[in-house]
């Protein structure tokens, strides 16, 4: 691995809203207060935003400056096909006239505002895109529209990568790219080499994944574009502090993505809806950085040798020791 930094997502210093507070428990922090704030942080050099909001053809050369003059870079262009309620009976997936191709193009100008602003990755989540209830929505369709639209995503601009982000569910009752394996699954059926897969380590928890497992699948076969890194109690994206609940299968997933070609942003996507961001940002980042401490004093033949046996006792020993 290679990183280029933490980075975090400007929705980190928000407001926190949820369904029973919808105003949010915070003042939050406007845009420029909260590039100040991540600035100020001496930890964070990347910011992950939104197109088209914030960031779009109106808005992009101020940003460029702003980012700049604080010694920041813009880490991942995330397309938002989710907030705006034209989306909500799907997007990518849709087949109510018009719904579809606004959220196809929308995508591909998002695929250009990345390279216009100096970035390789835009990051897909298509959160609206699933279904409710049974006999919702044509199952044999979904999976021809997803393919489709993600070839003429990604083929629009080959500069740059295109990485699906994959969850269980929210805000449908199930989502149509859920998990590790239908993201890899997707990327392959493309066809092209710019497509791949964003890892958010809370997402893959609600999967009942192993987040180390992934992060060896996706690199085995070269697809492992970006990193959400979070922590949950596994039933619901809860988007805590890293390495505050799963501390040894957040070590494990450090020790693979160290042993990987991954070379982009390490991404921390938190939601602290009472918490002072900065101080978990911190946290996080003080947490991810004593666990790669410890991955770095593992001898990787020596791991491997115990692990031929699949002696897990003898493997957990192992590790306790070198932290």
């Amino acid at each position: 691995m290679k990183s280029k930094g933490f980075a975090v997502g400007i929705w980190v210093y928000g407001s926190c809203p949820d369904r029973f507070c919808t105003r949010g428990y915070k003042k939050g922090y406007g845009l420029e207060e909260t590039l100040d704030q991540i600035a100020a942080s001496g930890n964070l050099s990347g910011v992950m935003m939104h197109y088209p909001d914030p960031l779009n053809e109106k808005t992009a050369e101020k940003m460029k400056s702003s980012l700049e003059q604080r010694g920041l870079q813009l880490a991942s262009c995330e397309v938002d096909l989710f907030s705006d309620p034209v989306f909500a009976l799907g997007s990518m997936i849709s087949e109510r006239e018009g719904v579809r191709g606004r959220a196809i193009e929308t995508a591909k100008r998002a695929m250009d505002m990345a390279e216009c602003m100096g970035e390789c990755v835009m990051s897909l989540w298509p959160g609206q895109d699933g279904f409710d209830y049974p006999f919702e929505i044509d199952y044999v369709a979904q999976w021809s529209l997803l393919v489709d639209a993600i070839y003429q995503i990604a083929s629009s601009n080959p500069r740059v990568k295109l990485s699906m982000e994959y969850k269980l569910r929210e805000p449908r009752t199930h989502s149509s790219i859920s998990t590790a394996g239908e993201a890899l699954f997707l990327a392959y059926s493309s066809g092209l080499p710019n497509v791949g897969v964003t890892v958010d380590f809370g997402h893959s928890l609600n999967c009942k994944e192993s987040p180390g497992n992934v992060v060896a699948l996706l690199d085995k076969y070269g697809r492992l574009f970006g990193l959400h890194l979070n922590d949950n109690f596994r039933d619901w994206d809860d988007d805590m502090a890293v390495g505050t609940v799963h501390f040894f299968e957040t070590l494990e997933f450090l020790y693979y993505l160290n042993r990987s070609r991954y070379e982009g942003w390490l991404g921390l996507d938190i939601f602290p809806y009472r918490e002072d961001p900065s101080r978990v940002c911190k946290l996080s980042i003080d947490n991810i950085r004593y666990m790669m401490q410890v991955v770095e004093k593992i001898d990787i033949a020596e791991l491997k040798a115990i692990q031929k046996e699949a002696n897990a006792m003898e493997a957990m020993e192992y590790i306790k020791k070198k932290m």
